[in-house]
């Protein structure tokens, strides 16, 4: 099942998931690789964010792709809270939380995380033993509040997915 809904991809795209398919079956998209499928929505007219939702979509609905399956084959879990104060407060909750820790979701950490920051955004990475890597970003969503993502890249399967959003959502409740 698709992981939005016939009237929003209509509403967006014109077309709902059926007429997707059948699109894309009849130009052969099983055989092509994500990027060419995309590039032949642009030329159906489909705005890029767009492209890449019906693309993973389709990936998804013939069986190349689980949830939460990157198109190199690896997994990604992200999730994102709301938090009161901006993104330099948040940053600093952040790192306070995480500073004595060692180990994330079940993997030692390979080193120190590393923070970096540009006008509208900042950042917290970590690279993990078991080969994956966590960026956290915070940035401010509105007066007196802000956003923090995580995203947890490189995760063997769709098991390891649960475990990290779980982990990553109570690490967060306590920000």
């Amino acid at each position: 099942m698709p992981s939005m809904s016939d009237d929003a991809v209509k509403s967006a795209t014109g077309k709902c998931w059926s007429e997707w398919k059948a699109i894309l079956d009849a130009m052969g998209a099983a055989e092509l690789p994500h990027k060419e499928i995309a590039i032949r929505l642009s030329a159906e007219g489909v705005a890029p964010w767009w492209r890449q939702m019906v693309t993973v979509e389709y990936e998804r609905m013939i069986g190349r792709r689980a949830v939460g399956q990157t198109c190199d084959g690896k997994f990604s879990a992200s999730l994102s809270k709301t938090v009161a104060g901006d993104m330099d407060g948040a940053l600093h909750r952040w790192e306070k939380l995480t500073e004595e820790m060692v180990e994330f979701c079940g993997a030692l950490a390979c080193d120190e995380p590393r923070t970096t920051s540009t006008e509208k955004w900042r950042y917290w990475r970590l690279d993990l033993e078991d080969g994956s890597k966590v960026a956290a970003s915070m940035h401010n969503k509105a007066k007196d509040k802000a956003s923090i993502g995580i995203n947890h890249d490189g995760l063997a399967d769709g098991d390891a997915v649960t475990k990290s959003k779980h982990f990553w959502k109570m690490l967060l409740t306590e920000i």
